[in-house]
């Protein structure tokens, strides 16, 4: 399908394995464990659905936008890894994995992650930016040049992540001392 807007439909537990969406637009929909199971979204945006417990295996997101909408148990690192392009403002993500994957100037600016990976992922240039954490582990990863100002409750290990020109903001570029195991008054 192409340049088709959807609009306050119900997918829950739908699927839509092998479909291919391009330049598709899809606002207040719900996806509760449907499954994208090898789809494609291509230039696709989805505006305030909620994506609970999504199946995206072998699922292609490229140049995709979420805007102000519900990740819950997404396990991106299943998607193609090969196009793999998002971006997700203003969203409340939780227990979504995004490991191993290349992200580079993402934009996640204002968004809530809670109990979300990042491992071995490249989020250079990345915009976290306004972004609230619970939870949420940063291993292994590429940080550099990354936005975290005005972010909150992040737990970054400078020693295990590459964060060179990172920006952060006081006070909570602090927590980048935890590691350290220092005291500071």
């Amino acid at each position: 399908m192409e340049d088709q807007v959807f609009e306050g439909m119900d997918y829950t537990k739908v699927s839509f394995a092998g479909h291919h969406f391009s330049s598709c637009t899809f606002k207040d929909c719900l996806f509760m464990e449907s499954s994208f199971c090898n789809a494609q979204f291509v230039f696709c945006t989805f505006i305030r659905c909620n994506l609970s417990l999504v199946n995206t295996e072998g699922c292609r997101f490229q140049e995709t936008t979420f805007e102000a909408c519900k990740i819950v148990g997404a396990k991106f690192y299943l998607c193609e890894k090969r196009f793999f392009s998002i971006q997700a403002k203003h969203c409340v993500l939780k227990s979504c994995n995004f490991s191993d994957l290349k992200m580079k100037k993402v934009d996640f600016s204002e968004s809530q992650f809670n109990d979300c990976d990042f491992k071995e992922t490249d989020l250079t240039e990345g915009n976290f930016s306004g972004c609230m954490f619970e939870e949420t582990l940063f291993h292994n990863c590429q940080l550099i040049r990354a936005d975290f100002r005005n972010a909150q409750n992040y737990e970054i290990d400078p020693q295990t992540n590459k964060i060179a020109k990172a920006k952060f903001s006081l006070p909570e570029a602090l927590s980048l001392l935890k590691g350290f195991d220092i005291l500071i008054s």
